[in-house]
């Protein structure tokens, strides 16, 4: 996408960001020929469907005048290289549970002279206990990371009181899921902010954010084990 059909999407970048966007997608596509980091398989794909989807956060970020971005689960750095792309200024974390994956990014990002990202390889639920990642991100973001309590839980342990979490959600799931998630919400003290909706270029359609404010400090045992979480949900 050139730097004009983004801003008919709705998303405004100087030309040094969508320098490092159009890097991005094309360093993507070509890793991915060896590491599946996504089944999209054409630039058009990746800047409509990924790119644009990642850009949704940048209101939020800019209204929460967030200095700090996590991003849950990240698999090919998305949501957060793009962001990263965009923002220089903005401390950005990827965490993934895949070694080979988050290598595979580091790349990407090492390519693109990125220098405001780090990376930590592992599962949520023992990271979020790290007394150097826990409550300390202004905004922790999830896509395609697994159900809303699930990802409730393993985010609150990162979002520091008053943060922000920004989730994923398809529209048609996204009320059905809130509602399930109630319980996990009260006891990760996270408050349900409301939904932001947005569309996607072309035929990708709707989609929406399900935000999700850290009203207190998270106990000590949360989130809980792997274990635990599987066997019965908050």
């Amino acid at each position: 996408m050139t730097r004009d059909q983004l801003a008919q999407a709705g998303f405004e970048v100087s030309d040094e960001a969508h320098a490092r966007l159009a890097g991005f997608v094309e360093r993507l596509l070509e890793i991915n020929r060896h590491i599946n980091l996504t089944s999209l398989r054409t630039p058009e794909q990746v800047w409509a469907v990924h790119v644009c989807d990642a850009l949704a956060l940048l209101t939020p970020i800019d209204e929460s005048q967030a200095r700090s971005l996590l991003d849950l689960g990240s698999g090919g750095g998305l949501p957060g290289l793009p962001i990263a792309c965009v923002r220089p200024d903005l401390r950005v974390a990827l965490l993934d549970a895949t070694r080979k994956k988050l290598s595979a990014v580091r790349e990407i990002c090492t390519g693109l002279g990125l220098g405001n990202v780090e990376f930590h390889w592992g599962r949520a639920e023992r990271l979020a206990h790290d007394e150097a990642l826990r409550e300390e991100f202004d905004l922790v973001a999830a896509r395609a990371v697994g159900a809303l309590p699930l990802v409730l839980e393993l985010a609150s342990g990162f979002v520091r009181p008053h943060g922000y979490g920004l989730f994923y959600k398809s529209c048609q799931a996204v009320e059905v899921e809130v509602e399930a998630a109630r319980g996990a919400a009260h006891a990760c003290a996270m408050v349900f902010e409301g939904v932001r909706t947005y569309s996607l270029p072309g035929e990708h359609g709707p989609r929406a954010l399900a935000v999700y404010r850290k009203g207190a400090r998270l106990r000590n045992s949360l989130p809980r084990s792997s274990d635990q979480i599987a066997k019965r949900q908050l």
